[in-house]
């Protein structure tokens, strides 16, 4: 990706180990794919500024056309600008399993995401219907959740009314109050993990829970962390 003129002085500062802006350089460095691109005249601009600056290093990265059509910055919220600060667009994990593909290292790595949560939030206005009860009581299992799952109000009242809900989901499950979902406007299902730390971790899924376990169709899920706000 392409840096704004700022970005890319506190950048090649860095690599050259000169003093720099580290708050920058910590959220700049969450976009980092491969390598940043520069512009010939921030090359130049470097050479001025930093002491023993060698451009030749990085000509090679001078002037090309940015992959993901992107320029990172910390002042601008406006396309083609992504503020590292404060964006919609970030750069977070993500897995994809083909049809047919096992997806043992997914489960293996909710179980780890699992492990220490105070609490776990699951939104899938499908998750009641009886194909899928047999995969929250999986979810429940292989992945050894401990603590309660907290569904909307009216996902939790329809499989409630379900008379295959089995003891061990029922135990585990209560109405989620601090999320105020509008299931009308409503369309992705996630899971946010509750840590006991200032940060949330949230899993968003392109498919139904089910298919964590059926191999039949493709499961893609995203993860985000998600900052408390540390005064409320």
């Amino acid at each position: 990706m392409r840096l704004s003129d700022k970005l890319a002085l506190e950048y090649l500062k860095f690599r050259n180990q000169c003093e720099f802006d580290l708050r920058c350089i910590e959220a700049l460095l969450r976009y980092f794919k491969g390598e940043f691109i520069f512009t010939k005249e921030q090359l130049r601009n470097a050479d001025e500024e930093i002491a023993s600056f060698d451009k030749n290093r990085f000509l090679q990265l001078a002037d090309k056309t940015p992959k993901f059509q992107l320029i990172l910055c910390d002042d601008n919220d406006n396309f083609p600008n992504v503020n590292i600060f404060s964006d919609r667009i970030e750069n977070n994990l993500s897995a994809t399993f083909k049809a047919g593909e096992q997806r043992n290292k997914a489960i293996e790595h909710f179980k780890a995401l699992f492990k220490d949560a105070k609490s776990i939030f699951i939104y899938d206005k499908h998750i009641y219907k009886n194909h899928n009860l047999t995969s929250l009581e999986k979810l429940i299992e292989e992945c050894k959740i401990k603590c309660n799952i907290y569904l909307d109000r009216n996902t939790y009242n329809e499989l409630n009314k379900n008379k295959n809900l089995s003891s061990k989901i029922k135990s585990k499950i209560a109405i989620d109050k601090a999320h105020n979902l509008n299931n009308k406007n409503t369309h992705d299902r996630y899971i946010m993990i509750d840590n006991n730390n200032n940060n949330n971790i949230e899993i968003i899924l392109t498919s139904g829970i089910d298919y964590l376990f059926d191999t039949s169709k493709d499961f893609t899920y995203i993860i985000r962390e998600i900052v408390k706000d540390k005064n409320g």
